[in-house]
């Protein structure tokens, strides 16, 4: 059987198996307005329910992007897929950097990972665009595999992330004034603004990823996009922790690293509860040029505790969101929850303010037979040159943290 057909055929299985367990769970949920399920069954099946409603979009896109590449396929052949159409096209003697956003390199790139035999066109694209460091990555595909970053429900999609090649100093606002109001025929006065530089590197970030040689066999689409949402999922994690604890030292420099005082965070007493009143505090510390954009970010433990906060008349603070990509709003602001933020600490903030995060090149992409040679597996290996630190703005981020006396 066509792999790309056997693999349509499992995601709709798998779609039709979430869809019927989200029913099933929907149905649960509304039996909380009746009292019929404790808060704590309420909260474990909000979890799954969101998780479902997670896979489901991933599969449902997987599942377009096969039907659209599997219909392509009939017509035009290997190579020429879903994404070729608003490509553009290689043509000798064209600049070395614009050659990666080509058709025909692309689907070289992809050929050659699979080890399949390239037409003319494509190898004298490969061959004008290589350079002693080897193939880049493609244009489009390095789009995707940073669209789907920035668009993650994690911290990756709060930060400002970019893909600058070679970039080492990052610039952000430091001292920023207002516009004056000056008299009829008056000079206006210099105002002190002055902005700061953030300093990347380029530390390097290594996955690989072992598959079987049938999905090897799958057309350039759907290995691509099996490819990139593999790399993304791999990436996004190693990232997300590098925020929060990166030292610093041949990896990113996380949160934990910045001092943290009266001026930008609130401590709790070790045996104490979080209140209202510190949650009140917290927000106060947050400059008003950033407190439309702020977002809390804690682990599931905190959420736990801040779900039983409750106001003068008995109403939680925290409100929940089963439907969306938050896990609901505390004060009004969104909520997210990430496993890499420590037990007792929450951030709330301006994230893209408060934090800058650049892949320096794009990723390389390169692959292997021998470490699978036994099974007759491929290993893929994908590597990126990162860097992200705190931008150290006053006021952007702040946090809350539980003291240990």
């Amino acid at each position: 059987m066509d792999p790309i057909i056997e693999m349509l055929r499992d995601e709709n299985n798998a779609i039709e198996q979430l869809t019927a367990r989200r029913e099933e769970l929907k149905r649960k949920l509304e039996e909380h307005r009746s009292g019929n399920i404790s808060a704590e069954e309420f909260e474990k099946l909000s979890a799954e329910r969101k998780d479902i409603e997670k896979e489901l979009a991933l599969r449902t896109k997987r599942r377009d992007e096969l039907t659209a590449a599997a219909d392509k396929n009939k017509n035009q052949g290997e190579g020429r897929g879903i994404m070729n159409d608003n490509l553009l096209h290689f043509k000798d003697g064209m600049e070395r950097a614009d050659i990666p956003a080509t058709a025909e390199y692309r689907s070289a790139f992809f050929k050659r990972l699979q080890r399949k035999p390239l037409e003319d066109l494509e190898k004298r694209a490969m061959t004008s665009a290589s350079t002693s460091a080897g193939a880049a990555i493609p244009t489009q595909t390095m789009d995707m595999i940073i669209g789907q970053l920035r668009e993650s429900d994690s911290l990756l999609g709060l930060i400002t992330l970019t893909n600058i090649p070679s970039l080492t100093s990052f610039p952000v606002e430091n001292v920023v004034n207002d516009a004056s109001w000056v008299s009829e025929g008056s000079d206006s006065t210099s105002s002190s603004d002055s902005l700061k530089a953030v300093s990347l590197a380029a530390y390097t970030l290594i996955k690989t990823i072992k598959i079987t040689a049938q999905v090897a066999r799958m057309s350039i689409d759907a290995f691509e996009t099996w490819l990139v949402g593999a790399l993304v999922r791999k990436l996004r994690a190693a990232c997300d922790k590098a925020i929060i604890s990166g030292t610093g030292t041949n990896q990113p420099t996380g949160l934990d690293t910045l001092t943290w005082n009266a001026t930008n965070s609130v401590t709790v007493a070790k045996a104490a509860t979080v209140t209202y009143d510190n949650l009140v505090d917290l927000e106060a510390l947050v400059g008003e040029s950033f407190i439309n954009n702020a977002v809390w970010a804690c682990n599931r433990k905190m959420k736990a505790t801040l779900l039983k906060l409750k106001d003068d008349q008995k109403r939680p603070l925290f409100e929940r969101a089963v439907e969306d990509g938050f896990v609901g709003t505390l004060l009004g602001y969104p909520v997210r929850l990430d496993a890499n933020v420590k037990d007792g600490e929450m951030y709330f903030g301006d994230w893209k303010s408060g934090y800058v995060m650049n892949f320096a090149q794009p990723i390389e992409i390169a692959s292997s037979e021998e470490a699978g040679f036994m099974s007759g597996s491929v290993v893929y290996r994908g590597m990126a040159l990162a860097d992200g630190k705190p931008t150290g703005v006053a006021g952007a981020l702040v946090k809350l943290v539980q003291g240990t006396v």
